[in-house]
């Protein structure tokens, strides 16, 4: 029997020929996937990779000539025009005080007080010395009268030779003795007369009263308290004249100062009041530097205008001093010193360039460079700069003129 005749082989034949002719169908398709998928990337890398028309618009700022205001900037805190520590010169207890912090005080106005016992004990004392100096200081008197009385009788009868001059000498001696304690006694009375003196001092000390007008700052002392002035003289009150005008102490850097002097106007702000201006007046600069991690500086003082009373000591302050001013002069924005314009098309070009709009700008240019825009291309220019106001900076240099446009940045870039 042979295939063609027997229908079960002829079946069986047939089923393997659909089976292979499916098998060849499904690699065929895989073969088109795999060749569409690559067709994909390689489309992807080509538009990754392929060098792009770009065009960058630049911004940028034409030198042009105006007037400059030169300013410097510090920060200090504002003081009080005159600080008066009043302290206490006697050790003792305190009975009273009178005052207390921002309270207004005039000239002679009593602060506080001692208990005064013990020191009107001192005087009664001192003043009894005094008179018991005094009796023996009249004692001493009618002694010397009498020796100088005698002295001068024993000298007649000598001289008439009713009385040997033994007599005499003896009265002379008297005499003498009579005169030194005269002068002892005298010397005991201006001692006694300064023990009174001191006493009624300290008694008077005892009554702390106010050096000046103005007002109470600070007050250390309570009633009750026990002061020891020993060693050193106790401060019990801080005092200040007048607030309506106080001192901004500022710190100057060395490379301000200068430019920084007496007389010149100057303009300050203070966290209490943003938003708000004050003006000031620089009075003194310094000589002596005061030097704090390697960085110098000058004490710079400003008279400033307290008459509204907003400003209050100790407030942190950021003063501007207009220095000097320019006129006429060609300036360039400080924003064209530090931009640098990124590589050229030429550099960006290629398929292992980066993609269109994510070229790099690159690191920040020199403090003296500055690029020209000619024909739509960055040309680097190196200039000599001068003064600057903060937002300008004056060009001394002849390579560049009123009207070049001058890069300051990158507006966008855009595709052709």
């Amino acid at each position: 029997m042979t295939p063609d005749n027997d229908p079960s082989l002829k079946s069986m034949a047939e089923e393997v020929n659909s089976v292979i002719r499916a098998e060849k169908k499904r690699g065929q398709f895989s073969t088109l996937i795999w060749i569409v998928v690559g067709a994909v990337f390689i489309a992807g890398l080509v538009w990754w990779f392929w060098p792009e028309d770009t065009r960058i618009q630049w911004q940028t700022y034409k030198l042009d000539r105006a007037d400059m205001v030169l300013t410097a900037m510090a920060t200090g805190n504002l003081q009080p025009k005159s600080e008066v520590s009043v302290g206490a010169e006697i050790s003792g207890l305190v009975s009273e005080v009178l005052v207390s912090e921002n309270d207004e005080i005039h000239k002679g106005q009593v602060l506080a007080r001692f208990d005064t016992e013990e020191l009107e004990v001192a005087l009664l004392q001192a003043t009894a010395g005094l008179e018991l100096a005094r009796a023996s200081l009249a004692e001493a008197a009618a002694t010397l009268d009498e020796a100088l009385i005698d002295e001068r009788r024993t000298e007649s009868l000598v001289q008439r030779e009713m009385s040997p001059q033994a007599t005499l000498d003896k009265a002379v001696a008297t005499r003498k003795r009579a005169e030194a304690r005269s002068a002892y006694a005298r010397a005991t009375v201006r001692q006694a007369e300064a023990a009174v003196s001191q006493a009624r001092t300290r008694l008077e000390k005892a009554v702390i009263t106010s050096p000046i007008d103005g007002v109470v700052l600070q007050r250390s002392i309570e009633p009750g308290a026990t002061v020891a002035a020993n060693f050193q003289t106790p401060v019990l009150f801080l005092l200040a004249e007048d607030l309506g005008q106080m001192e901004l102490h500022v710190s100057m850097d060395e490379a301000d100062v200068g430019l920084v002097k007496a007389g010149q106007f100057a303009t300050f702000t203070v966290d209490a009041w943003s938003g708000r201006e004050f003006e000031a007046e620089v009075v003194k600069v310094y000589l002596y530097p005061t030097v704090e991690n390697n960085v110098v500086t000058y004490t710079t003082v400003l008279a400033v205008d307290n008459s509204e009373h907003l400003l209050q000591p100790g407030m942190t302050a950021t003063a501007t001093i207009t220095t000097g001013q320019r006129e006429q002069v060609l300036r360039v924005p400080n924003l064209a010193f530090r931009f640098t314009p990124p590589a050229s098309e030429s550099q960006n070009s290629g398929l292992f360039s980066h993609p269109a709009g994510r070229t790099s700008e690159g690191a920040s240019g020199s403090s003296n460079t500055l690029w020209v825009l000619e024909e739509d291309q960055p040309r680097r220019v190196l200039v000599r700069s001068g003064y600057t106001d903060g937002q300008y900076t004056e060009v001394l240099s002849d390579e560049l003129s009123e009207g070049d446009e001058i890069l300051t940045g990158i507006v966008r870039g855009s595709v052709d």
